[in-house]
């Protein structure tokens, strides 16, 4: 199949070549975006990877003739563009946390208008819903802004341990690849692409496993978020796939967005080590091991996705949840738990 392995090799290389360079470039020249992060690195570590992944994305699929030139993938190069300008600036000057959901809103948006909506919402113990959004636009419309939101922000806060972000995205596009593959799918364009990101990821999660030399920054973590919420919409053939595979990041996304909210505190105003991976290093877990874990886990569900019924998908994610909220509760509260400024 070398209509797939090609792009994912030079995808893969070409994002290691720019990273390389990325990384010379952030060593001497002191004005390159650095800031510091819940890491906890021992120093200031570069956050221009997500610059380098998303400007090697370009040069592979625009040049590639293979690539049907629609308004969706249209729409998916203009928003890596935006992504690239907003995700730099951020890194620069901070961002407040309602503009960035205003452009992620935005992005979806975009997506929606570019033909990348959700048609039908599968039930797996009854009867599809079907949106129709050709009748009337907004169901589909606020469905894809609401679907979107989740995955970038899930994918964004997961980049808060050296490794998960690359791991996760990597099992993230591997689990749409196959699936673009079924012949009740059959979308090649889909296969390519995602391809390309997943050459894209590996080839970052080598510069970003701990101890990290390069990190996403706003750029990489909304471009990597971006891409798969924008494969899955891509006929909406994959949405409940992706939300498997990214399981325990949607999974801690909603749990830190609604712990905030009871707590009075904004649910998007980060700083306060909510998360299962702060959870988790507190506990004395080492970054590496995270990292390992969180991919591991994401590779299953996407096993899972691939293999199991719609019931049975559900049921999977159902008892992901439960082992999600018993290991939470299992730490029980923080003792010194750091309030936003």
């Amino acid at each position: 199949m070398p209509e797939f392995l090609i792009p994912f090799l030079t995808g893969f290389s070409l994002s290691v070549v720019l990273l390389s360079v990325t990384l010379f470039i952030s060593r001497r020249i002191s004005f390159v975006p650095r800031r510091e992060s819940s890491r906890k690195h021992k120093s200031a570590v570069p956050r221009l990877g997500g610059l380098a992944i998303a400007v090697a994305f370009l040069l592979v699929v625009v040049p590639n003739g293979s690539l049907e030139r629609s308004p969706a993938f249209l729409g998916l190069l203009v928003g890596t563009a935006l992504i690239v300008a907003f995700g730099m600036l951020d890194d620069l000057v901070p961002i407040h946390w309602t503009i960035q959901l205003v452009f992620q809103a935005g992005l979806a948006v975009l997506l929606f208008f570019s033909g990348m909506r959700i048609w039908v919402v599968t039930n797996p113990f009854g009867d599809p819903y079907f949106l129709r959004p050709e009748a009337n636009i907004l169901p589909s419309l606020l469905v894809g802004v609401a679907f979107t939101i989740l995955v970038m922000n899930a994918m964004n806060w997961a980049d808060g341990v050296d490794g998960l972000l690359g791991g996760v995205s990597l099992v993230a596009f591997m689990s749409i690849f196959l699936v673009s593959l079924r012949p009740e799918v059959n979308q090649p364009t889909v296969a390519i692409l995602a391809c390309v990101f997943a050459g894209l990821s590996l080839g970052f999660l080598i510069y970003n496993v701990p101890p990290a030399r390069l990190l996403a920054g706003t750029s990489g973590s909304y471009f990597l978020g971006f891409g798969v919420a924008a494969l899955a919409l891509f006929s909406g053939a994959k949405i409940a796939t992706t939300l498997l595979v990214l399981s325990v990041p949607v999974l801690d996304a909603c749990f830190v967005i609604v712990s905030r909210i009871r707590a009075g505190l904004s649910p998007f105003h980060g700083g306060d080590e909510r998360h299962l991976h702060d959870r988790l290093r507190q506990r004395g877990w080492s970054d590496r091991s995270i990292m390992i874990s969180y991919t591991a886990v994401s590779a299953l569900s996407g096993f899972a996705a691939l293999v199991l019924p719609a019931a049975g998908k559900a049921f999977f994610l159902l008892a992901l949840a439960a082992g999600f909220v018993f290991l939470v509760r299992g730490f029980g509260r923080m003792a010194n738990m750091k309030q936003p400024v």
